[in-house]
């Protein structure tokens, strides 16, 4: 099937929507040798492209959120090669590639052996298969998501073209959703008429969850938290976690980012309860184990959320500092659990290490001994340009909030220069508790505190508790606002 991999529009099937080549993760490709008589049970599939001659060709498979090259395959003068593969090949969607915009995709499942033919200008349009029923169904079944996926996009053009005719727009809007329906029909007869084909395994993963009728509560109201509940609770019920073929399909990794990201509840203990249900799930494969610790900690190791580390912690702590992830090697879980540690004591929820340093009178400090109700614990350096630019802004929120959050500021210098550290200071008017970070009587800051850029700020409670990290000084007011709002 030709797909141009530049967008998702061009993509009528959701399975790529980036140029292939560039998400192509190489292998070291091990020639096998074929026994004679083993070749009888495994793999033999040729090809037949006609208008491609005396060129190589790719054989890939989908795995997860990538795509990883299985075989290099000579075609020869009439556009013909042939690949072949032992019996225990992992079962999936393959991808024959052309060229990163030329390629198309095939089953190796049931059927060990037969032939594909198709023209190079038209992949999908001009594809015969002989030999295997589960490729002829797959075929179709893309054909028709083509046809459909194009007949919408026309249907698109003329709504951009008249989008303030609002008549106009709802008969072509109520066009699209017949036409969804009529492809959800189409998918779903799939699955009742072929039930052990892999086209039907692949689109039970896709599948969604149908709300049924919301009923009403007690005192005539609809309930209407119901319709969430009943999608949350249904949206893996076709998917199976102990089959790793789901892993060789372009549409498992997209449904889990999907649940995890925009179906639970974005808060860490909720994504942590779920995330030990699916691994738990999928332990009886070890295969789809090792994807899903592997995909959380993927997920969440480098989150830009605000309290979403205590998940990646979690997982460390779990799974791979109990020896449950044979698979990774010692030295990278060593570094894995080592980062894990480093930022367990600066989760929010726990009490940071105190922080004893020298004024610029050289007097020592304890952050521990601030007494405020709100402490904002800022990092900072004199020559760093965003911390010229962040310091004014704190300034000013400082000399406004101060009475209302009861605020105090402990910020540490990372340079070493007292004399530089004064003068900014004093042209800043910085009007705070000052201490030099490098004069201190409590360790490296740099470590305890995971500060390797500037500026960095920290909100703690009056118990000396993490509540916030890592925000810049207009999230602050927000931020505030609404923890005391809730704490009231």
């Amino acid at each position: 099937m030709q797909k141009n991999l530049k967008g998702k529009q061009n993509d009528p099937n959701g399975i790529l929507s980036m140029k292939l080549l560039d998400r192509l993760v190489l292998q070291t490709f091990l020639c096998i040798c074929v026994i004679p008589g083993a070749a009888q049970k495994g793999y033999k599939v040729q090809f037949r492209i006609k208008g491609l001659k005396d060129t190589t060709c790719l054989i890939a498979n989908y795995y997860g959120n990538g795509t990883y090259i299985k075989d290099t395959l000579k075609v020869d003068g009439s556009g013909r090669c042939t690949f072949t593969a032992p019996a225990d090949l992992p079962k999936g969607i393959y991808i024959f590639i052309i060229t990163d915009r030329n390629y198309f995709d095939f089953i190796l499942n049931n059927d060990k052996r037969f032939i594909l033919e198709t023209e190079v200008s038209n992949t999908l349009g001009k594809m015969t298969i002989k030999g295997s029923p589960e490729n002829s169904l797959f075929n179709d079944y893309l054909k028709f998501n083509k046809q459909e996926y194009d007949i919408i996009q026309n249907i698109q053009k003329d709504l951009d073209k008249h989008p303030k005719d609002s008549t106009f727009v709802k008969t072509l809007t109520d066009s699209i959703s017949s036409l969804n329906k009529v492809i959800i029909r189409y998918k779903l007869n799939i699955v009742k008429q072929y039930p052990d084909s892999f086209l039907a395994f692949m689109i039970n993963i896709m599948k969604e969850p149908e709300i049924p009728e919301i009923p009403v509560l007690p005192d005539g109201r609809k309930d209407s938290t119901f319709a969430y509940r009943y999608y949350r609770n249904h949206f893996w019920d076709d998917v199976t976690f102990t089959d790793d073929r789901t892993l060789r399909t372009p549409v498992f990794h997209t449904k889990l980012v999907k649940y995890f990201d925009n179906v639970l509840p974005q808060s860490p203990d909720s994504i942590i309860k779920e995330a030990d249900l699916l691994i738990g799930k999928s332990r009886i494969n070890p295969e789809m184990y090792k994807y899903m610790v592997w995909f959380v900690t993927r997920q969440y190791e480098n989150s830009e959320i605000m309290g979403f580390d205590k998940i990646f912690v979690h997982i460390v702590n779990q799974y791979y500092a109990t020896n449950q992830t044979p698979w990774v090697n010692e030295t990278v879980k060593k570094e894995i659990i080592k980062k894990a540690a480093k930022i367990e004591p600066l989760l929010i929820g726990k009490r940071p290490p105190d922080m004893i340093m020298q004024d610029t009178a050289l007097h020592p400090v304890s952050m521990y001994n601030v007494n405020a109700r709100t402490l904002l614990i800022l990092f900072w350096d004199p020559d760093c340009g965003n911390c010229a630019q962040e310091i004014p802004k704190l300034k000013d929120f400082y000399d406004k909030n101060r009475d209302k959050y009861g605020l105090e500021v402990f910020a540490v210098c990372s340079d070493t220069s007292l004399s530089k550290m004064k003068n900014y200071i004093r042209n800043k008017n910085m009007n705070w508790i000052n201490v030099n970070g490098p004069r201190t009587f409590t360790g490296n800051f740099h470590g305890q505190y995971d500060i390797s850029s500037t500026p960095v700020i920290y909100i703690l409670n009056k118990e000396k508790v993490i509540i916030a990290k890592k925000l810049t000084v207009e999230q602050i007011g927000k931020f505030l606002e609404n923890y005391y709002r809730k704490t009231l």
